[in-house]
């Protein structure tokens, strides 16, 4: 009888401490994951004004950041070229969400901010960079700077570390920074050196790890088609070009799902990209993996690490629920990723209409990651 009655009082006072740690309970750092979000809908950026209007952007525990492919089709021109002005407004457009407020905006560049990988790509990109900086708005950058690879990293709070690096950089097939070049880390083996020695130096906080590409994802870069893409292959070119190819229009799914093209995680040199930075995070038991480029929203699980897909800033396209997806969805909108100061980690997707009208569409509450 004693013995049940100091069973009852244990889980009694287990509850009040409970009670009493959620009550005090204070997010200590919000990460708003926008990718792909380069591209207006007749003038406006429902996602962008959704945020301005819905976020407190002087409060220095909320974070934006921009994850990729931020101005389409192919980033930032030069100022006396004639898409000059269209790139301009929706950088501007993105930019004023936090404009002359204290929290702070990072822009990862993608594929298309490099000009979609084409020979003039760098030269876009440090276009981008030039543009940002002579704003002269001290909360907001382009990380990693000027087409260098990273990684590059800010510290958020006491907690969470925040690793930017430029995926882009391993697939550019023509110029970009290398042995001669300013950057930090000039070659693979120093961008693997230089992860290695921040997540050495971190071991017991979240480690936020941002680029454009994913390494895991349900959607066309992985590979996903259906049988209309089989019938009618133009449609992922046109939306309207439902022209009948079957058997032959096969050849572009099957190929883009066994091999790939260049920006497809199918691919030898994405899947090297992949490969080199998983030997160093699969070390480390506090990893997220945030990223855009598939227009989709996902959450995948992989062995101990969690990954983030949050492309669908402006764009959205077919996946699905595959292997190790905990929540997939085509709806436009964002992610969250909430860090509190009990050690819990909670992540929420938000989709957006075009009235403006936003909707917690999933949340998932992550095991507490920090070692004590």
């Amino acid at each position: 009888m004693k013995y049940c009655i100091r069973i009852l009082l244990l889980g009694l006072v287990t509850l009040v401490f409970q009670y009493i740690n959620a009550q005090n309970a204070v997010v200590q750092q919000r990460i708003f994951l926008v990718g792909d979000a380069g591209e207006l809908e007749n003038g406006k950026h429902p996602v962008c004004d959704w945020l301005k209007a819905n976020v407190n952007w002087n409060d220095t525990t909320n974070m934006l950041l921009y994850l990729g492919d931020n101005i389409y089709p192919q980033g930032m021109p030069s100022a006396n070229d004639k898409t000059f002005a269209a790139a301009k407004k929706v950088l501007d457009y993105q930019i004023s969400v936090v404009k002359e407020k204290k929290a702070k905006a990072i822009f990862v560049p993608g594929n298309h901010d490099w000009k979609q990988g084409k020979p003039e790509g760098w030269d876009h990109i440090k276009n981008l960079n030039k543009y940002v900086e002579a704003l002269q708005f001290p909360n907001v950058r382009v990380l990693p700077q000027y087409g260098c690879p990273g990684p590059q990293q800010i510290q958020l709070g006491e907690k969470t570390v925040l690793v930017c690096m430029d995926s882009q950089w391993w697939l550019q097939q023509f110029d970009k920074p290398g042995v001669d070049s300013d950057c930090p880390y000039k070659t693979e083996d120093e961008i693997i050196t230089g992860l290695k020695a921040i997540i050495a130096a971190n071991p017991n906080k979240l480690i936020v790890l941002a680029m454009h590409h994913p390494f895991y994802t349900n959607s066309i870069h992985g590979g996903y088609f259906t049988l209309k893409q089989h019938i009618f292959p133009l449609t992922d070119l046109n939306p309207n070009l439902y022209i009948p190819l079957p058997v032959i229009g096969s050849i572009y799914p099957l190929s883009r799902k066994w091999f790939g093209n260049i920006q497809d995680n199918k691919h030898t040199k994405y899947k090297h990209l992949k490969e080199r930075i998983e030997t160093v995070t699969k070390g480390h038991p506090n990893v997220i993996h945030v990223a855009g480029h598939d227009h989709a929203l996902q959450l995948i699980q992989k062995d101990s690490s969690f990954h983030i897909v949050s492309a669908t800033g402006s764009k959205s396209n077919r996946v699905k629920m595959g292997n190790n997806a905990l929540f997939t969805s085509k709806k436009k909108g964002f992610t969250v990723i909430e860090i509190w100061n009990d050690d819990s980690i909670c992540i929420k997707f938000f989709s957006i209409n075009s009235s403006g009208l936003s909707d917690n569409i999933f949340s998932k509450s992550l095991p507490v990651l920090f070692i004590k």
